[in-house]
């Protein structure tokens, strides 16, 4: 178990005189050659992280049946390469701002000053992304914060987390989630998200109550027939959750083809179950609604969407059980700005991804058992491994030091 607390640091008063060489880069003596070693393989790591990310675009351009252009892949590679950068500065400035902070300001290790204030301030380079993309990664860190409240709650013994529970925040969440959503359909400027589908627009349409389900109602946001909108939207969402599974689950086996075919089991379709079983309830309930009324409301949304969060049951998942609450958070947020109850100089999206950031790469160090799995993957590719050498190292000095975990 890694739990490292500030009681820990300040009962081995050796670390505290313990100098960056020895306990930030103990690979060299030499910090210029640290950075340069970490610049290098961060520029490795980041460029391998992102690229599977900037090619998917590519690929649901191709999905779709359209043509790739050159336009098309041309940007996408610039905003490869702002990426690339983006991780790079942050992956590669740990090390850096560690021992400038050490031999200008600070003469000892802390608690807070080695890893949490460091990591929130390299979360500047979060400017070299485009804003649209700022606003994305912002909702993805604080998400991962609010997962590591709770897991670190959870271990405090303070609460129990089960996958009927993570259903219910789910449900909660959706509803909110898909009503806010469809109010922001009609904004002319819309907040830029990333779900598994996005709601038709409130239709205008008004038509005679219905019952059953043939046929489509004038009330109806969609064109053609209801079923053939409910099954078609399900079984594309299936086939992606089921596709994504299964990639996750041969890639790693690739080289063995015969062991990946093998690894292929039932909970493999959880996913596309989720998928399917979500937009599926979701499209069926708002369908019924306006066939019931004759018309279409943005309320619909709400009992359709806490219906449809029963899917996350077939493939519960605590960062998915969350997104709906921190995307709710990102458009009520956007809609600040719109109405000016934000200034609009106020760099709220950078600044809450940088302390997100820093809380973040800080609990990878220090509370490792409650740090969410995405960033410990996150900080092994993007430095090709170096940031669990430098952990790896933290910890063995406080072991040889007395402290316990």
């Amino acid at each position: 178990m890694v739990e490292i607390s500030k009681l820990t640091i300040d009962n081995i008063p050796e670390l505290k005189k313990l100098t960056c060489m020895q306990l930030v880069h103990p690979y060299t003596n030499s910090c210029y050659h640290a950075f340069l070693i970490m610049l290098e393989d961060c520029l490795k790591g980041s460029l391998l992280f992102w690229a599977p990310i900037h090619a998917f675009p590519l690929i649901q351009i191709l999905m779709r049946g359209k043509k790739l252009t050159k336009e098309d892949v041309l940007e996408q590679f610039k905003l490869y390469l702002k990426s690339g950068i983006f991780g790079l500065t942050v992956g590669s400035s740990f090390v850096t701002l560690n021992c400038i902070f050490r031999k200008l300001f600070f003469s000892q290790f802390t608690y807070y000053t080695t890893v949490l204030l460091p990591c929130t301030l390299s979360g500047a380079a979060v400017y070299f992304e485009p804003p649209y993309r700022r606003v994305m990664v912002a909702n993805l860190f604080v998400n991962l914060v609010f997962e590591y409240w709770i897991r670190t709650l959870e271990m405090k013994g303070w609460l129990r987390r089960s996958a009927s529970r993570e259903t219910l925040i789910f449900m909660l969440g959706s509803s909110l989630f898909f009503y806010l959503m469809r109010l922001d359909r009609d904004n002319k400027k819309r907040t830029p998200l990333f779900w598994f589908f996005t709601p038709p627009r409130v239709s205008k349409e008004v038509g005679e109550p219905m019952d059953g389900i043939k046929g489509r109602s004038d009330a109806c946001p969609h064109k053609g027939p209801c079923v053939n909108y409910i099954l078609k939207g399900a079984a594309q969402l299936f086939g992606v959750g089921c596709a994504m599974s299964m990639v996750r689950t041969i890639i790693p086996r690739i080289l063995t083809p015969t062991k990946a075919l093998k690894s292929l089991k039932l909970s493999n379709f959880k996913l596309g179950v989720f998928f399917g079983g979500y937009i599926g309830i979701y499209r069926l309930i708002v369908c019924l609604l306006c066939r019931s009324t004759g018309r279409d409301s943005a309320l619909h949304a709400v009992p359709a969407g806490f219906l449809a969060g029963a899917a996350l049951r077939a493939s519960p998942s605590l960062p998915i059980a969350l997104a709906p609450l921190t995307s709710s958070l990102q458009i009520l947020g956007s809609w600040g700005y719109q109405k000016g109850l934000i200034p609009e100089q106020w760099p709220l999206v950078e600044l809450v991804y940088c302390i997100c950031q820093g809380i973040l790469f800080h609990a990878r160090v220090m509370h490792e058992d409650a740090c969410p799995r995405y960033i410990i993957n996150l900080m092994h590719t993007v430095t090709s491994n170096k940031a669990d050498e430098i952990q790896g190292a933290f910890i063995q000095k406080i072991l040889a030091h007395g402290g316990g975990m």
